[in-house]
């Protein structure tokens, strides 16, 4: 039983189906803020019923209707390893004829996309998402939506920009589906803000989600209460890539306060900065209940600065102290390896701070992978590390971290570098990997690409040597 709450339900009959894919588990996907905006977005027009599939079945989730019935196939793109998900669910279903749409912040590249979907959507849903299905409901041709703005139609409108609302006072629910499944439980999801003011050179959602911008203070106030109040959600996850930023965080947090002296519900940030840490921010954290805080220090003091991330480890050992001050006793740290210029040092460096954090007394857990060049960012052009120098440095950190580590692994992060700065032909070895392969791993892919005469180790280290990504403007 998925448990949920707040599920849309309607009569299918006389409605233009929508099929929302989110091609990854239903843990994932019911924790993902962007679904069920969208979800709720589309299912507020009555002449529209929307429901929700995750890569788990083909049936969906409201009404157990297979994915072929629909009229129209929305696919969430999120992370690269989604393309090889969403290309097996259109080969084996055999949904080619069938409409289809993909959007998210991995479409910033939609060249790998061009031979499995008709139409990619570049950019935030509530800026252009509706009138572009209402034009699909209409009839609209591929030549008649190609002036929609952030729509990429292979053939048809291939130089796009980005489209997203100015204004980030968008449609935001305040009874949004959820389950205790999720990863954070059953919790109404703020959207505080969008964009981040920091530099980081190797981050694509800086890029893709620019500039930055902020929710009134009144629309997350009339939410969160709303939410809490009706809703009676457990807890309440403030959502932002730089919430110490948010410039009316402190009235924020003085309304979450008040409202949990009439009710009881944590209060959830999924990832705060080391160098921004808001002491009132972490006060409210604490008195409801949080145990363990997110932090990605990335890497040794001297890369986090080459890499545009510039605090000192002084800082993150001081934010620790602040922490421990609270009642806060557990910490993720997100960590990288294999970036440009690296040395062993800098790992055992890297791994030094990882024991100073311990010795204070913490419970750690280390999330470490391997640096993967994305597109539009100013790191695009780096090279991924060959594979057998970030095997011996993975053994390195196993060896030094033991059972805190955990890790994607190497041959995850060689894909996903395949994937990021691909082009055509890399969209469609994915898709001839997947009909003769029913579980497509590394060495099939390999064995298909050796057949269409691909180097994937070229793909990899450097990517498209076209870079047809660049004809997409993100600004």
């Amino acid at each position: 039983m998925l448990d949920e709450k707040f599920v849309v339900r309607k009569r299918v009959r006389g409605k233009f189906r929508i099929a929302l894919v989110y091609p990854s588990t239903y843990e994932v996907a019911i924790s993902n803020l962007g679904i069920r905006i969208i979800y709720h977005l589309l299912n507020l027009d009555d002449r529209i019923y929307c429901e929700r599939f995750t890569a788990e079945n083909d049936r969906s989730i409201e009404t157990g209707s297979h994915l072929s019935e629909f009229d129209l196939i929305m696919f969430s793109y999120q992370y690269e390893l989604d393309l090889i998900e969403m290309a097996r669910q259109i080969a084996r279903l055999n949904l080619f004829d069938k409409p289809k749409i993909i959007g998210g912040p991995c479409t910033c590249n939609p060249y790998p996309l061009k031979c499995i979907t008709d139409y990619v959507y570049i950019g935030e849903a509530e800026s252009g998402l509706m009138k572009l299905v209402e034009e699909m409901m209409d009839g609209a041709s591929p030549e008649n939506l190609a002036s929609l703005e952030g729509l990429f139609i292979a053939g048809v409108s291939e130089a796009v920009r980005r489209t997203y609302p100015r204004r980030l006072d968008t449609f935001l629910p305040a009874l949004q589906v959820s389950s205790r499944r999720s990863i954070f439980g059953d919790a109404l999801l703020l959207d505080v803000s969008r964009g981040c003011g920091w530099s980081c050179l190797f981050c694509l959602g800086k890029n893709f989600y620019a500039p930055y911008r902020e929710r009134s203070l009144d629309q997350l106030a009339e939410v969160m209460r709303e939410g809490v109040i009706r809703g009676d959600y457990e807890a309440v996850a403030l959502i932002a890539s730089d919430l110490s930023r948010y410039s009316r965080l402190e009235e924020l947090i003085e309304i979450a306060r008040e409202l949990r002296r009439d009710r009881s519900f944590r209060i959830i940030a999924p990832s705060l900065r080391a160098d921004a840490m808001s002491e009132m921010l972490l006060e409210l954290l604490a008195e409801s209940g949080e145990k363990t805080i997110t932090i990605a220090p990335e890497t040794c003091e001297e890369l986090r600065y080459r890499i545009g991330k510039g605090f000192p480890d002084e800082s993150l050992l001081n934010v620790c102290k602040l922490l421990k001050k609270h009642g806060i006793t557990r910490i993720k740290l997100y960590m990288m390896f294999g970036l440009p210029g690296e040395t062993m040092k800098d790992l055992e460096e890297a791994v030094k701070l990882v024991r100073e954090i311990k010795d204070l007394g913490f419970r750690v857990r280390v999330s470490a992978n391997p640096f993967v060049p994305k597109p539009h960012t100013p790191m695009e052009s780096e090279e991924f590390e060959d594979p057998r120098i970030l095997r011996r440095k993975l053994k390195f950190l196993r060896r030094e971290l033991g059972r805190i580590l955990s890790t994607d692994g190497i041959r995850q992060a060689y894909l996903q570098a395949i994937i990021a700065r691909g082009d055509e032909r890399i969209g469609e070895l994915i898709l001839e990997t997947v009909r003769e392969y029913r579980k497509p791993t590394l060495a099939a892919i390999r064995r298909k690409a050796k057949k269409m005469g691909i180097n994937l180790d070229d793909y990899a280290k450097r990517g498209s040597e076209e870079r047809p990504w660049r004809r997409i403007r993100l600004t």
